[in-house]
């Protein structure tokens, strides 16, 4: 291998190298992008940018030395990398000199005794309801997080896996799935699984620079159906006959609040107009033509956009709308 990667430095090319399993492809992987990142400039040690190594050679447009975004497909692969890197020359390097962290899911962090009982959408529903001030329920671990980070400016500088940052949060109190959330903020090496890159919602939670970053998917085998998957969903009738009712849930319930305390925080016209606009894009649905059960009906990706055009779902009306479901999102839950 090493003669390989000498005869392709030499023709300034790049090439695709297929190894068995157990040949160190990952080990190569991480060992040599550590060493580019040591040849920048010292590690942060989780200090903010203005205490970094003040080389521009160093630092990228930001004026933050890049951050390595190593992903693999699941977090047992993360947690044998992490082993067998303590194994390498570079276990000072990894151990001592750079901090890290291993991002997980609130299935996987959360410690409240409810919350932690529930999955997918709902979960995260109920999590950033309870942490929000002005609730009369709330979270009592997320509240601890800011405090407990700032105490603790060690975090990170030894390997943190899912099952540490859960005893953390039981014995000390704050909630493991923010406190990799902050820490992520400050570390030389993150350690995700790919599809917390690929999915919208969880790249857009994450305060990572991605123009300077170093971004590294291990295990990639799978790597384009977990993106299909992320651009694509499921919208079954027996959903959006529940979203119907739900909506005409949340006029009652706003209509009432109103009534009974005054409380203007949620606008029922809001809610009626949601549920119109379900209510047509149920109809508008049932009069699509399917001549065959077997083909189904198919149409290119733009079409989604000429359907929800129909419906007055556009670019300047799309923010409205969100807005609307997440309220009622919010007052379902209360």
């Amino acid at each position: 291998m090493l003669t390989a990667m000498k005869i392709l430095y030499g023709l300034k090319s790049n090439a695709l190298l297929e190894s068995p399993t157990g040949t160190g492809k990952t080990l190569c992987l991480l060992c040599a992008t550590l060493a580019w990142r040591k040849s920048l400039g010292p590690f942060s040690n989780g200090m903010s940018a203005s205490k970094q190594s003040e080389d521009p050679s160093s630092q990228g447009e930001s004026g933050k030395p890049p951050t390595i975004v190593y992903t693999s497909r699941t977090h047992s692969q993360i947690r044998q990398l992490i082993h067998f890197t303590a194994l390498t020359c570079y276990t000072y390097l990894l151990l001592m000199q750079t901090k890290m962290v291993v991002l997980g899911s609130r299935e996987q962090l959360c410690i409240h005794p409810e919350v932690s009982t529930m999955h997918g959408k709902a979960q995260n529903n109920a999590c950033q309801f309870l942490c929000q001030k002005r609730t009369k329920q709330h979270c009592t671990h997320y509240p601890r997080v800011a405090e407990f980070v700032k105490s603790n400016p060690g975090l990170g500088d030894e390997p943190i896996d899912i099952e540490d940052l859960v005893n953390l949060g039981k014995t000390c109190g704050p909630c493991p799935y923010y406190v990799s959330r902050e820490l992520h903020k400050v570390v030389d090496i993150l350690f995700a699984p790919y599809n917390y890159l690929i999915d919208p919602g969880n790249r857009k939670s994450l305060t990572i620079q991605w123009a300077d970053s170093i971004l590294i998917f291990d295990e990639a085998h799978n790597l384009e159906s977990i993106c299909a998957d992320a651009a694509s969903f499921d919208l079954h009738s027996s959903l959006l006959t529940s979203c119907i009712t739900e909506a005409e849930n949340c006029v009652d319930l706003a209509v009432a609040r109103r009534d009974q305390s005054y409380d203007k925080s949620s606008n029922p016209e809001n809610f009626s107009i949601l549920r119109a606009l379900l209510k047509k894009l149920e109809q508008r649905i049932a009069e699509v033509r399917i001549d065959s059960k077997e083909l189904g009906f198919t149409k290119p990706g733009t079409y989604i956009y000429e359907l929800l055009e129909e419906l007055n779902i556009k670019h300047d009306t799309a923010t409205m709308l969100i807005n609307t479901i997440e309220d009622a999102t919010i007052l379902l839950e209360e």
